[in-house]
């Protein structure tokens, strides 16, 4: 009986080396592992809004916009609250510019200017006057803080870094 499992154990190996021939051999030790993939933005809306601005992604969803749009005459920062389309306004409230001003920060007020069809309760238009932001702000470039605001009941906060923009 022992000479019959040995028969049939060296048939499977035999057999199984011919079999391998033409078959590719991979060894496990080289595989490729799984690649991790950057996350990719592909939900662009340019970097210019509706209103000349730039179109900031409020949350992940794409489903809160806000443009930014800074008067450089007057210094007064326009601010537009959209939905998952640019252009389609949403309302929000609570909204605050808190920038980095020294070693600390300064929350700016914003308000409300209702656009046709808005009250100060719906608007989707808020600015920031130019008077109130530190002298040495000429433009949007040099914003450093966060954007607050409530849209949905929710409250959403976007970044703002000092940047160049290079044309």
């Amino acid at each position: 009986m022992r000479n019959g499992i040995w028969i049939v154990s060296l048939t499977f190996v035999a057999l199984g080396a011919i079999g391998c021939e033409d078959a590719e051999y991979q060894d496990y030790k080289e595989a490729p592992l799984s690649e991790t993939k950057e996350h990719v933005h592909d939900h662009d809306h340019g970097e210019v809004g509706k209103h000349g601005g730039h179109v900031l992604e409020m949350d992940d969803a794409h489903a809160h916009h806000a443009e930014l749009v800074f008067d450089t005459a007057s210094r007064d920062i326009t601010v537009y609250f959209y939905g998952a389309e640019v252009g389609e306004a949403k309302a929000a409230l609570k909204v605050t510019l808190e920038l980095h001003v020294g070693d600390g920060h300064k929350d700016f007020d914003s308000r409300p200017i209702p656009l046709d069809g808005e009250t100060d309760a719906t608007a989707s238009r808020w600015i920031v006057s130019g008077a109130d932001l530190p002298a040495e702000i000429k433009g949007e470039e040099q914003l450093d803080g966060h954007l607050k605001a409530t849209m949905d009941g929710q409250p959403f906060s976007y970044e703002l870094k000092p940047h160049h923009h290079d044309h």
